[in-house]
């Protein structure tokens, strides 16, 4: 078993989302916070990383989301390390309420880069237990999606010159509003007292989105139950290569209570010809 790492953080009014709870960004963003600090004491602090031209490439995502959390909750963020083959680093991270209760997991990859090319760090330990095994499959070629054209700001990148990961789960994020306000309609949030939570995913990262650049989402739904649905999107360029895949879960709640409640049927009817 690898060390664990504990580093703690907390959440601030501006991490409230538009659903009255602490953002799923800020999730990762602590996560992320919680990894350099873990590479700093492996001797890879960020000012030197900078200086000798390393940079620090995000790679896959797992998430869970267990116990929503609001404004100054102190967050203690729990991580372990592993070493893969290539270089490449796997990152296992509990992120831990105010009561000690599990409030996020996360399971990422990711990489240091110097001159194209992996680095190494020997005192890591090599994985020895089980990774995550992702179930995104590829879009149907006669699904029904909905497309949208995305522009990535050059503001939204870090000091690494590429997207973290929170900044790729923000495109997603925009996806599906924009999927919500063109096919159900968000007027229906308040007329049925129903919104959706943001229960956990998947996000592949097929190649780096470059900062910049113009993108298209597409989404669609991969399948309905009576309370969820799992949301689909893929990421793909201007010539229609795919750069990014995700698979969400979202699940049904009552917006005055954040109680699970069945999907309103008129939800269903307007989402069903999207879904595989």
């Amino acid at each position: 078993m690898s060390q664990i790492f504990r580093k703690t953080l907390s959440t601030r009014h501006f991490d409230l989302d538009w659903n009255r709870h602490v953002t799923s960004r800020t999730y990762e963003k602590f996560g992320y916070d919680a990894r350099c600090e873990v590479l700093k004491e492996y001797g890879y602090l960020i000012e030197q990383m900078l200086n000798e031209n390393i940079s620090y490439v995000p790679g896959s995502t797992y998430v869970r989301f267990l116990n929503q959390q609001f404004v100054n909750a102190e967050m203690t963020v729990e991580t372990h390390v592993y070493r893969l083959e290539d270089g490449t680093l796997l990152w296992k991270q509990s992120v831990l309420g105010p009561d000690g209760k599990k409030a996020c997991e996360l399971e990422t990859t990711s990489r240091l880069v110097q001159d194209g090319k992996n680095i190494h760090i020997e005192n890591i330990p090599k994985i020895n237990v089980p990774s995550y095994e992702f179930t995104i499959h590829p879009k149907p070629s006669t699904q029904n999606t909905v497309e949208h054209d995305y522009y990535i700001p050059f503001s939204d990148m870090n000091c690494f010159w590429n997207l973290p990961s929170d900044s790729i789960w923000k495109i997603f994020e925009e996806g599906r509003f924009l999927f919500f306000k063109e096919i159900v309609d968000l007027n229906l949030i308040k007329e049925t007292d129903s919104t959706t939570f943001f229960m956990g995913g998947e996000i592949i990262i097929h190649k780096q989105p470059e900062p910049g650049s113009h993108v298209r989402i597409l989404s669609w739904i991969e399948s309905f139950e009576k309370i969820r649905f799992y949301f689909r999107q893929d990421i793909v360029d201007l010539q229609g290569n795919l750069l990014v895949s995700m698979k969400d879960e979202q699940l049904f709640v009552s917006l005055s209570s954040s109680r699970p409640r069945r999907a309103p049927a008129a939800f269903f009817d307007k989402i069903e010809r999207f879904i595989e």
